[in-house]
């Protein structure tokens, strides 16, 4: 039997009793004298765990299953089942914190799939499970390990299983900075930097916005560096940032190997999201927005450009959703054509209006092939996720399987920074034809841990090989 390793008391957990184990998964890759591996972090809601007296303690069982799949080789290269015991609690219920178990898998450079099921030993019906993929990259080349957020660290050496390098980490095992957190830790490898001309090279660590990929001036670290012979901490780094004053809204941390000459020899990205008192976008900036001469003094209808606005939604940032809403509320018809205006000039300073009617025909495209019987298509998952990300790659649809309702799945090749991303969509409705989204491995995109159970159409266990082969290997 397991032991869950350590506590994580800087997130909250709800204080209500719930019979819905709830766990979340973070995961990082390292190298190592003995090859590549990696770094699984399984955290817990100590409130959703039924606990039985022990002694003069409370705790609970968990049962964990692990299967890690080589999607190339198509072979499974990890297998393991084992049972998790959670800490003492003092309380039955009320235990505001989540625990966490970590495990190390030796895996080599490539694409693989981790599928992993659990439940409470007390209700062994509620089995729920976390599926997703991950590509672990060459490490015998000038790289960087993923980054690796952090909550809680010392230097003092000890014999934890937490401990990287010289560094004893707790890892943040969310993506989610709410206000009361502001300070964002993290910690990163390099490898290979013997292999760079001269030994000299520079790191830089910057703060961007997740829709535009544009760094933040207030959050940037520039740090020269040389190649030391058998130096451990000079390639290991622990560093932070302070973002009290960063806005709410979705970004990405980056991490950079560069040479002496700008040129980025290695880089890793984490998404994060923030939530803060305050944004970047005001009244003020949009009222001093010139729309004289241009393509949206001819929206003089305000339902027309209402309409317009809303059309948009998939492609706002958070504040410029904030700010729409709003000026529709108000139906200021001058505030709404600086707003519109505004927000294609900044995609396309250069022609706003070829990128506008771009768009359009997009949306156009949209609401007809995604209309269902009660909204229109831009308005639908599928519209939503097509109008935000572009056309899929590859799109496999199913309509009469046996076993499962009709759903479709959606492959991108590369989306962003993100490689391998997929979304999939069920119609579980066929009085209206809607295909919800029901699960999708895109950062910042919402996804149900119950996902499979939706495309059922019965109770059958399982809703068969075909579907696991169309996702593994969509066409």
């Amino acid at each position: 039997m397991k032991q869950a390793l350590v506590f994580l008391s800087f997130i909250t957990s709800l204080n209500i009793y719930s019979q819905d184990l709830r766990a979340y998964l973070n995961k990082a890759s390292f190298n190592s004298s003995n090859g590549s591996f990696l770094e699984t972090y399984l955290a817990f809601d100590a409130n959703t765990l039924h606990l039985e007296k022990k002694n003069d303690f409370f705790i609970g069982k968990i049962n964990i299953s692990v299967l890690i799949t080589d999607l190339s080789r198509n072979i499974v290269v990890v297998n393991e089942n084992y049972i998790l015991e959670s800490p003492k609690f003092k309380f039955k219920e009320s235990n505001n914190l989540f625990f966490f178990d970590l495990n190390r898998y030796k895996l080599d450079s490539g694409n693989y799939n981790i599928l992993i099921r659990y439940f409470d030993l007390k209700h062994d019906k509620l089995v729920q499970e976390i599926d997703q993929t991950l590509v672990i990259d060459d490490f015998n080349i000038i790289s960087l390990s993923d980054i690796q957020l952090i909550s809680e660290y010392t230097t003092n050496k000890s014999n934890s299983s937490l401990i990287n390098s010289n560094y004893d980490l707790t890892p943040y095992v969310s993506n989610f900075y709410p206000k009361h957190i502001n300070e964002l830790t993290f910690y990163f490898e390099e490898y290979n930097i013997d292999k760079i001309a001269n030994g000299k090279y520079i790191l830089n660590t910057f703060i961007e916005t997740y829709e535009t990929n544009q760094p933040l001036n207030d959050f940037n670290k520039l740090k020269r560096k040389f190649y030391q012979k058998d130096s451990l901490i000079n390639y290991s780094n622990l560093l932070s940032f302070n973002i009290k004053t960063l806005p709410t809204g979705n970004f990405n941390l980056v991490c950079q190997i560069k040479d002496v000459n700008n040129k980025i020899l290695s880089s890793k990205k984490i998404f994060f999201q923030r939530s803060n008192s305050f944004s970047n976008f005001t009244t003020k900036d949009i009222s001093a927005v010139s729309i004289l001469g241009s393509f949206v003094e001819e929206f003089t209808n305000e339902n027309q450009i209402a309409q317009f606005i809303d059309f948009l939604y998939p492609i706002y940032t958070p504040e410029e959703n904030i700010f729409a809403q709003n000026q529709l509320e108000k139906n200021n018809l001058i505030l709404m054509q600086q707003f519109f205006y505004n927000f294609w000039k900044s995609r396309d300073p250069i022609n706003p209006q070829s990128a506008w009617e771009s768009y359009f025909e997009k949306v156009k495209s949209v609401n007809r092939d995604f209309k269902n019987f009660k909204i229109d298509g831009y308005l639908t998952d599928r519209g939503r996720v097509y109008l935000q990300y572009g056309p899929p790659n590859s799109r496999h649809e199913v309509r009469n399987a046996s076993s499962s309702y009709p759903y479709e799945i959606w492959h991108y090749y590369k989306l962003n920074n993100q490689s391998d991303r997929k979304f999939v969509f069920v119609n579980s409705d066929f009085a209206t034809d809607e295909y919800r989204l029901v699960y999708s491995n895109v950062n910042g995109e919402v996804t149900n841990q119950e996902w499979s159970n939706r495309i059922r159409q019965s109770n059958i266990p399982s809703f068969g090989d075909d579907f696991n082969n169309n996702y593994i290997n969509p066409r």
